[in-house]
């Protein structure tokens, strides 16, 4: 068998990668073979790239400028070697176990259990890495898809299902998996805990993605999201479906119904300001409603349409 390889995809993110990159470290030492370590960098230029030679010496960087998220997994796909592909994600802390414990489940993609935590300062990311506890036995449960942390791929995924669809700036992981089950491959998360940390807003993904990058692909984003929709989805669906039912039959009563629809804007544009907030409506528009138009799905529809 081929030395397994990790990937690790970060751009401007030494605020936690130098936290991450210890618990990478630590659980590369746990596996006691060697480890093909890969760090694909977005254009960073607040000296991610040096951490990781500090921390990592022994791993490659590549440099990716300007890649959006599901671009910078591929180019992981392409530039690595081993039977197995685990990526680790700049904002993810996992404890020693996590590499050793993926690794010995042998199935085609497995990962972590993710937790999303927010923290407001150092003290909060110091507390967690204290408290990152090995589970001694942990439990395999199968899922149609898994949310990305700690991710182990079988090589045989990409050759049998393709790569990431790169225009998926959100959803890229639960697209490949589903895409990987309508295959006829299984997904499956341990209970080991992994931990995604995030900073209000400056990790929101909607918030900081172009929007002529945001759009691209947006029907399948929603697609995905009307079968595999969060809390926050939810509400976010069931907010803008109101809205427009709310603009469409009030015109019976009266003509300035549909002035309803600016609601949402207003609320963007008072929250992220004039031009980010207009942006930010459109984004939301978009996606909420074409979520809400796909819902309900079921997972044979998945199939005939990704």
């Amino acid at each position: 068998m081929s030395s397994p390889s990790v990937a690790i995809l970060g751009k401007n993110s030494r605020w936690i990668l130098k936290y991450s990159l210890r618990a990478v470290r630590s659980a590369l030492q746990e596996v006691g073979r060697d480890v093909e370590v890969v760090y694909v960098d977005g254009g960073s230029t607040d000296g991610s790239k040096e951490l990781v030679r500090e921390f990592l010496p022994q791993a490659r960087i590549i440099d990716a400028p300007g890649t959006n998220i599901p671009e910078a997994r591929n180019i992981a796909v392409k530039e690595t070697s081993g039977e197995y592909l685990v990526y680790w994600d700049s904002d993810i802390l996992a404890p020693p176990s996590a590499l050793k414990a993926l690794l010995q489940q042998d199935k085609p993609i497995v990962a972590l259990t993710r937790r999303d935590i927010y923290v407001a300062s150092e003290e909060d990311i110091q507390n967690i890495m204290a408290n990152l506890g090995d589970d001694p036995s942990p439990t395999l449960y199968p899922a149609p898809f898994v949310v990305f942390s700690v991710t182990l791929f079988h090589r045989d995924v990409f050759r049998k299902v393709g790569l990431f669809d790169e225009r998926m700036t959100q959803a890229e992981d639960r697209d490949i998996c589903l895409r990987a089950y309508c295959k006829g491959f299984q997904s499956f998360y341990i209970s080991t805990a992994a931990y995604d940390i995030n900073r209000k807003r400056l990790s929101d993904v909607p918030v900081t993605t172009p929007l002529r990058q945001y759009l691209r692909g947006i029907h399948k984003k929603a697609l995905i999201y009307a079968y595999t929709p969060s809390r926050r989805q939810k509400i976010n669906t069931a907010i803008f479906a109101t809205v427009h039912a709310t603009a469409v039959l009030g015109m019976l009563a009266t003509p300035l119904a549909p002035l309803v629809e600016l609601l949402p804007l207003v609320y963007q544009m008072m929250r992220y300001g004039g031009r980010k907030g207009a942006e930010m409506y459109i984004k939301a528009l978009t996606l909420y409603t074409l979520t809400a138009l796909f819902m309900p799905l079921r997972l044979k529809d998945i199939c005939a349409w990704i």
